[in-house]
């Protein structure tokens, strides 16, 4: 529903229907209402000039290269270009068709001023713009089949909208082709590997789960499949069936993930390989140290072993002691940055100096546990675009020709006289006693002579 109009005269300023009119001797007298048309009221506060397209220009294109644009019924003298004021949706929405003969469509767009509440003021004495009307939204909405397809466009600020109709042949009154197509995912792999953009649009976005899926769009809806991460998961092959054509088959070579474009003219079914990618693993730098550091006397025969405070790093995950010919290893760590360790009475068996040496990690499995981080693997998209070839359909061979006898015996001219040879019908019963010379004229003449002297009767 556009926005209420008011008119008002010269000397009301305000909200109609309220009692908040002023009387004024001139615009920006010293009432104090400040104007957006520049100079200041009598409070001295002045209002910026907000600059808003006042005419909205629609650039209509279609799959047709002539055809009949009208808006709210009524044909437009250009049918490729319609302008639209701002002042006129405050009227009445705008409803754009197209129309061709023999062709069928079923599609249309309505230009919309929202109501926000505030009315628009029209007074001529004050301004030729109605006040108010810059401030309300314009908001362009595509409907198909008499529903609304994708989501309103908010244009306020544009000048320019391109918008555009497709359109169906029939020779009927009913379309030849369904104004909705069914297409179908097979998809390999695990969770959701795939992305299906609709129509450009990433609030239309999809993921089509591993497993097969099926789906239904409009005519004319545009698909851009693609890899839903290509850091998790590349495409590797994309098998593409359209009734009546050949399979197309799309392959990706390694380092590379497929993406194309697809257009709904027909029911499609689409296979889909993907490959998950391993992450990359971060890099192991175990770091451990000795709180005390300081040498200390053990009592061989006191038996509880000789403790040890370490401090470590997070990517510690086992400990290695060696003393003596002795390797002990220490896997169950605590998760703290400073743990204790024992190394057992057992070690100790003689009376002397022992040099004790800590590692942090496992000699048994020190590739896992001191690594360099390893770089990401880069995929890189490849864009390909199917191009579909119909099937070749197998002709029946042209029956061949049979060869008969001409029925027609031409015999000699008897006597003078330019009347032209004269013919003789043979009769059936005599026919398998003819002399068979060329099978077409029975004379051994060339097949392609002409006899144009021939009387039948």
């Amino acid at each position: 529903m556009p926005a209420p109009i008011k008119d008002i005269g010269f000397d009301q300023i305000g909200v109609p229907g309220q009692d908040d009119t002023l009387s004024q001797d001139g615009v920006g007298g010293g009432g104090g209402v400040g104007l957006p048309s520049g100079g200041s009221g009598g409070s001295g506060n002045s209002n910026p000039t907000i600059t808003t397209t006042n005419t909205f220009i629609f650039n209509i294109s279609s799959n047709e290269k002539s055809f009949v644009t009208t808006v709210n019924g009524e044909q437009a003298p250009n049918s490729k270009s319609v302008r639209i004021s701002r002042e006129s949706l405050a009227k009445e929405n705008k409803i754009i068709r197209v129309s061709k003969q023999g062709y069928l469509n079923n599609e249309y767009y309505e230009i919309t001023m929202v109501d926000d509440g505030a009315p628009i003021i029209k007074n001529p004495n004050v301004s030729d713009t109605p006040l108010g009307i810059t401030t309300k939204d314009i908001v362009l909405t595509k409907y198909v089949g008499g529903q609304v397809f994708g989501l309103p466009k908010s244009i306020s600020g544009t000048t320019t909208n391109n918008i555009d109709f497709r359109f169906i042949q029939s020779d009927t009154d009913t379309p030849e082709e369904p104004s909705s197509y069914n297409i179908e995912f097979n998809i390999s792999g695990e969770g959701a590997p795939v992305s299906v953009l609709k129509n450009g649009n990433k609030n239309a976005q999809f993921f089509p789960q591993a497993g097969t899926t099926k789906y239904e769009d409009v005519d004319g809806t545009k698909y851009i499949i693609s890899s839903a991460d290509t850091s998790l998961y590349r495409i590797t092959e994309i098998t593409i069936v359209k009734p009546n054509n050949k399979p197309i088959v799309l392959n990706a070579e390694e380092g590379e993930t497929l993406e194309t474009t697809l257009t709904l003219n027909s029911n499609y079914t689409i296979s889909i390989i993907t490959e998950k990618l391993e992450a990359p693993l971060d890099g192991l730098d175990p770091q451990i140290e000795l709180v005390n550091t300081d040498p200390r006397t053990y009592n061989i025969n006191d038996k509880s072993g000789v403790p040890l405070l370490i401090q470590k790093n997070e990517d510690v995950q086992a400990i290695t002691i060696i003393v003596g010919d002795d390797i002990l290893e220490f896997d169950d760590l605590e998760d703290d940055d400073v743990i204790g360790l024992t190394i057992p009475h057992k070690v100790f068996e003689k009376i002397g100096q022992y040099k004790i040496k800590l590692f942090p990690f496992s000699f048994d499995d020190y590739e896992t546990q001191i690594r360099e981080e390893e770089e990401p693997i880069t995929i890189t998209p490849k864009e390909v675009t199917p191009k579909f070839v119909e099937k070749e359909t197998e002709k029946p061979n042209p029956p061949k020709p049979k060869d008969k006898f001409n029925p027609y015996k031409p015999l000699p001219n008897r006597g003078g006289g330019g009347g032209g040879g004269r013919t003789e019908f043979i009769e059936k019963d005599n026919f398998n006693n003819f002399d068979e010379t060329n099978p077409f004229t029975n004379r051994g003449d060339r097949v392609d002579r002409p006899n144009d002297f021939l009387n039948y009767r």
